[in-house]
């Protein structure tokens, strides 16, 4: 099977390149491919996991320090997706990912692929830099079990209960049960008979059914859907794919009727992080789900930061009757200073991390960004003029405005810039001087480096965690978790309290199905 290609407004130079890997992936049979991709998938990601005796490794592989020298998550994506569109489901002659010559030859032409058009690319750094990011790190970031725990805790209220009810069918409870329960056997196995044997009683047919909905695809279907997204042009390695949306894929394997997953860390993605786009059109979604954000955001840090060296204070309202107004989302303060933290649920559009030439959805996508800065310095401001009755103003308490945002925007070097001058012009704008910025530097958390962040700060004090970073030279151009590694790494000790969390969701649930 290979796709029928859509020409019209693509890259000539890209797809002739393109066409060479093309024609090396057709030579493989699609249900073995997908299983090695499986197999290698599970061997980057576990040091416990043991390559099935059918497949052959290199002993030079085995023996790199870091197996993402020579293939990565990101590259076993692309081949999946190639995989799924132009493998063959029978031949008589092909070519076997099972033998490492195989494997080589197809990872070598993907990656010659990938050099070959990279010089038809804009040399434009800053979206360079930002797709690098957004395509790699995210694969080195998202632990499976914080993921699950942090965004079970946030969808996990009543309101996004009813919309997930009325959109997919199912309670929250229901998509991580079956979430976690699909996920378990894909970490041991690459493919799941059907019918699905389940012997947890509030798997019933209708929640399965429901369930791979969301998540599955058959194989024609899927192939279809990716044809369509297929385009030749500079981004073809970070474009978007829809593997993404549905990461199983019914269809047969060694002749029988299956649910495969060849990436089951995109399943974990689909019922966590991707339950917020399926949702996010919804009528009341994004006010809801921003103030569970905000709310996870409290207990978070009372979490890490158990005590009475640090306060925190909850959002406020002050003002006039008439104008009552809402203070700053969370207060962490000890003796000398204090964090003012807005929480940001927003993610950045797909766009801003694949955008070559078109500029529009990254430029506002950091408008948002700048925009949250500035009322983060507004609202301080009258902090300043002691309008929060609740946290009295200091003259020599320092302040340090902060930005938390659910998924890791990786603002640095010249993404940072850009928002930077943002920022500039819009104080402008409001006649406040660029000084504050010097004054009181802004940052932009990602919550998982909050989470640990604010561990270190329970220990060490507000004022010396935040300035050993935005007073640095150096430092204040690295990523929070790059800081935090190089400075505090083995020198305190770190709760893990995701474990704990993961449990208490998995036994809660458990213990609602067996009611």
């Amino acid at each position: 099977m290979v796709c029928t290609y859509q020409l019209r407004g693509a890259n000539v130079t890209v797809f002739r390149q393109y066409r060479e890997f093309r024609d090396e992936v057709s030579l493989l049979l699609c249900d073995e491919a997908l299983r090695v991709i499986w197999a290698y998938s599970r061997y980057l990601e576990d040091d416990d996991f043991q390559m099935p005796t059918d497949i052959e490794i290199s002993e030079q592989f085995i023996a790199l320090d870091h197996h993402g020298k020579w293939i990565t998550q990101w590259d076993l994506e692309i081949l999946a997706k190639e995989i799924i569109l132009n493998a063959g489901d029978f031949r008589l002659f092909y070519r076997s990912l099972r033998i490492w010559n195989g494997l080589a030859n197809t990872v070598n032409s993907m990656k010659k692929f990938d050099e070959n058009i990279s010089g038809v690319r804009r040399e434009n750094i800053l979206i360079e830099l930002n797709r690098i990011a957004h395509r790699q790190f995210t694969w080195q970031e998202n632990s499976a079990v914080p993921m699950l725990v942090r965004h079970y805790d946030i969808f996990n209220t009543a309101a996004i209960n009813e919309m997930c009810l009325a959109h997919l069918g199912l309670s929250v409870d229901q998509i991580y049960l079956c979430g976690i329960a699909f996920v378990s056997i894909y970490l041991q196995e690459f493919f799941l008979k059907i019918p699905f044997p389940s012997e947890i009683p509030a798997l019933t047919e209708n929640v399965v059914r429901n369930f791979l909905s969301f998540t599955c695809r058959t194989m024609p279907e899927l192939r279809n859907i990716l044809q369509t997204e297929q385009k030749y042009y500079k981004s073809f390695f970070y474009a978007y794919n829809s593997l993404r949306a549905y990461p199983l894929i019914r269809m047969k394997n060694e002749g029988k009727d299956s649910i495969v997953c060849p990436l089951p860390t995109l399943l974990i993605w689909r019922f966590t992080a991707g339950l917020y786009y399926e949702l996010y059109g919804d009528k009341g979604f994004a006010n809801a789900f921003g103030r569970s954000f905000q709310e996870y955001i409290g207990r978070a840090i009372a979490r890490a930061c158990p005590g009475e060296r640090l306060h925190l204070l909850a959002e406020q309202r002050y003002g006039t009757k008439k104008a009552r107004k809402a203070s700053v989302d969370w207060i962490v303060s000890d003796e000398e200073a204090a964090i003012f933290l807005e929480c940001k649920a927003k993610r950045p559009s797909w766009g801003t991390k694949v955008a070559l030439d078109d500029l529009g959805a990254l430029e506002a996508d950091f408008d948002h960004m700048a925009n949250a800065i500035i009322q983060l310095y507004k609202t301080i401001g009258e902090y300043q003029r002691g309008q929060y009755g609740q946290f009295s103003f200091e003259v020599g308490r320092k302040i340090y405005p902060v930005v938390v945002t659910l998924e890791n925007w990786h603002i640095f070097l010249e993404t940072a810039q850009k928002i930077h001058e943002l920022v500039v012009q819009k104080l402008s704008a409001i006649r406040v001087s660029p000084h504050v910025l010097e004054e009181m530097p802004y940052s932009i958390w990602y919550v998982g480096d909050l989470e640990a962040g604010m561990q270190v700060i329970n220990e060490i004090g507000i004022r010396r965690f935040m300035d050993g970073k935005i007073c640095d030279p150096e430092m204040r151009h690295w990523e929070w978790r790059s800081y935090m590694t190089q400075m505090f790494k083995g020198k305190f000790s770190r709760k893990k309290f995701f474990l704990e969390g993961y449990d208490a969701i998995f036994a809660k649930i458990i213990g609602r199905s067996n009611c």
